[in-house]
C-alpha cells in the first residue's frame, strides 16, 4: 500500500515538471498555458526549456492572431523545446561518437561499437572503406547541432511566425521541398514549369529533425559544417554570422535569403537565444 501511494505521489510530481504531452487547439489556451506558468522567451531559463511542451503541431486558429508581439512571443516559446529536442539529439549521437574515438585511440572497438559507427555513417550519408580517424573527423563534421538563433530564424522565415498554410497543414516550419506531391502541399501560386511541393510532417519535432540533417548533410552545406567545424577552435567575435552566410542555397533567392536571415536575426535579437547552454 505504501509502496503504491509513493508511485502515485512520484508520477503526479514526475507530471507536474514534465510537460511534454500537452498540445494546444486555440492560440488564447497556449498563451494563457504560459502566463499561468510565467513563462517568457526573454527570462527563459534552461531548466525551463527543458519542461516546456514540445507541441506536435501549431494551434489551428494560430493563423489569426493579428497581435504581432503576441504572435512573435507564442511562435519562439512554439519553437525553441522543438528545436531544444532535435539539438539534444543529436549530441546523444556526437557524444557517442567521441567515446568511441576515444576507445579506437587506445585499443581495438568491440562489435557493438563498429556497428554504432556504421550505423551513423550510413544514417548520415558518409561513404567508408574502414573504420578509421578520418572517417571520425567527417562524422564530428557532420554529427553537430545547428545554432538555436539561426534555426529560430529559418522556422521564421519558412513558416511566416507559424501562420502559413503549410506549417499548420504539414506542420513544415522549414519549409523543406518534395518533389512527391502526394508527400506534400502544393503552393497555390506554384510557378507552371515547377513541379516542387512543401513537405508535410507527421508533427513539428519530424519538421526540425529533416531540418538539422539537411543541414548536417546535403552538399549545398558544406561550407556552413567547415566554419561550424573551425570555429569550435577559432574564437569568432561573432561565429553566428560567419555561418549564415554558408546558407544561401536554402531557398532560391541566395543571398537575398541571405540578407533576410541576417536581417531576422538582427531585428529580433534572436542571438539572445544562444544563451542556452549545449
Amino acid at each position: 500500500m505504501k509502496l503504491r501511494i509513493f508511485l502515485i505521489f512520484f508520477l503526479g510530481f514526475f507530471v507536474s515538471l514534465n510537460l511534454f504531452a500537452e498540445n494546444f487547439d486555440k492560440w488564447k489556451d497556449l498563451q494563457r498555458f504560459y502566463k499561468k506558468n510565467k513563462i517568457t522567451s526573454g527570462t527563459l531559463t534552461e531548466s525551463q526549456l527543458e519542461k516546456l511542451p514540445v507541441l506536435d503541431y501549431l494551434p489551428r486558429d494560430f493563423m489569426d492572431i493579428e497581435d504581432v508581439p503576441m504572435k512573435k512571443e507564442l511562435f519562439y516559446l512554439i519553437a525553441l523545446p522543438i528545436i531544444h529536442k532535435t539539438n539534444r539529439e543529436i549530441l546523444e549521437e556526437r557524444e557517442m561518437v567521441l567515446n568511441i574515438e576515444k576507445k579506437y585511440e587506445r585499443k581495438a572497438l568491440n562489435e557493438n561499437e563498429i556497428n554504432e559507427v556504421i550505423r551513423l555513417s550510413t544514417k548520415y550519408n558518409l561513404e567508408w572503406d574502414s573504420i578509421d580517424e578520418p572517417l571520425f573527423k567527417r562524422l564530428k563534421q557532420r554529427i553537430n547541432i545547428i545554432p538555436v538563433s539561426l534555426a529560430v530564424g529559418q522556422a521564421i522565415i519558412e513558416s511566416g511566425w507559424g501562420q502559413s498554410r503549410f506549417a499548420i497543414e504539414g506542420n513544415a516550419i522549414f519549409g523543406q521541398w518534395t518533389y512527391a506531391e502526394d508527400e506534400g502541399i502544393v503552393p497555390e501560386n506554384r510557378d507552371e514549369d515547377k513541379s516542387h511541393a512543401v513537405l508535410k510532417f507527421d508533427n513539428l519535432t519530424q519538421s526540425s529533425r529533416a531540418y538539422m540533417f539537411n543541414i548536417n548533410t546535403h552538399q549545398a552545406y558544406y561550407g556552413f559544417r567547415i566554419i561550424r567545424r573551425i570555429a569550435e577552435t577559432v574564437k569568432y567575435t561573432d561565429p553566428v554570422s560567419a555561418k549564415v552566410k554558408f546558407l544561401a542555397a536554402y531557398a532560391e533567392i541566395g543571398q537575398e535569403y541571405v540578407d533576410k536571415l541576417e536581417l531576422i536575426l538582427e531585428s529580433n535579437n534572436l542571438k539572445e537565444f544562444d544563451r542556452f547552454a549545449y
